[in-house]
C-alpha cells in the first residue's frame, strides 16, 4: 500500500491549542490596560479644562484698564497699588464644560485667586497666585486634582 501525501495541509490540535493561550493571554493584558487608559485620558481633561479656566483668567485680568477697580468678565476685584498684604478674592466656580457658574449650579472647578504684596512701591506689579482645584467642594488639601499659575500685571 503506497501512502500518498494530501495536497491539503492543516493545524493540529496542539497549535490551535497553543494559539488560542497566547491570543487570551494577549487579551487579557489589552483589556486590564483598558482601566489605566481611561482614568488617565479623565486626568488629562481635567488638567486641559483647568488649564483653559486659568488662561482665561489671566486674559481677563490683563485687559482689565488701569484704575478699573473689577475685571470685566469675571468681576474680579483688583486691589489697587500698592498691595501690602495678601489680598484673597471670593472663589470663582466653573462647570465640566469651563463655563462659569454659580456655587450652588453644580460646579466642577473652583478658582482662588490671591493677590501678593508687592512690597509697597507704587509703581511695582500687581502679583497674583490663582489655583484651580476639582472638585469644587473639596478643600484644596482633599482635592483630586489642582493646578497653579502666577502671574504679573502692569496696573501702574
Amino acid at each position: 500500500m503506497i501512502w500518498r501525501r494530501s495536497r491539503y495541509s492543516s493545524f493540529s490540535l496542539v497549535e490551535v491549542t497553543l494559539a488560542l493561550g497566547v491570543a487570551a493571554v494577549w487579551l487579557l493584558v489589552v483589556f486590564s490596560l483598558l482601566p489605566i487608559g481611561l482614568q488617565t485620558n479623565q486626568r488629562s481633561i481635567e488638567q486641559t479644562a483647568s488649564a483653559d479656566i486659568l488662561s482665561t483668567i489671566v486674559a481677563d485680568l490683563r485687559a482689565t484698564p488701569r484704575g478699573t477697580a473689577s475685571s470685566s468678565q469675571f468681576s474680579i476685584s483688583i486691589p489697587v497699588n500698592p498691595i501690602t498684604n495678601a489680598t484673597e478674592v471670593s472663589p470663582i466656580y466653573f462647570n465640566s464644560a469651563g463655563q462659569l457658574v454659580t456655587s450652588d449650579q453644580n460646579p466642577r472647578y473652583r478658582v482662588t485667586i490671591t493677590f501678593l504684596a508687592n512690597g509697597g512701591a507704587a509703581k511695582t506689579a500687581t502679583f497674583a497666585d490663582l489655583k484651580v482645584t476639582w472638585p469644587a467642594a473639596a478643600s484644596i488639601a482633599n482635592a483630586q486634582g489642582l493646578a497653579e499659575m502666577f502671574a504679573a500685571f502692569d496696573r501702574n
